[in-house]
């Protein structure tokens, strides 16, 4: 179970890092909005996913 949460923690701070994306100046500059929209997403998904699993782990003893 520890290396599902490492992996959740990490997908989390990938949200992070897609909010945080640099593309003023690239050919992606027009999908900047739809990216931090993506990074949101994946950001909230995976905190949750891992306060849930957290909690199971609390409860299971």
């Amino acid at each position: 179970m520890q290396n599902s949460i490492l992996l959740f923690f990490v997908a989390m701070l990938t949200g992070f890092a897609f909010i945080h994306l640099p593309v003023a100046g690239t050919i992606f500059s027009g999908l900047e909005s739809t990216l931090d929209v993506i990074g949101i997403v994946i950001a909230i998904v995976f905190a949750i996913v891992v306060i849930w699993k957290a909690v199971q782990a609390l409860f299971k003893g």
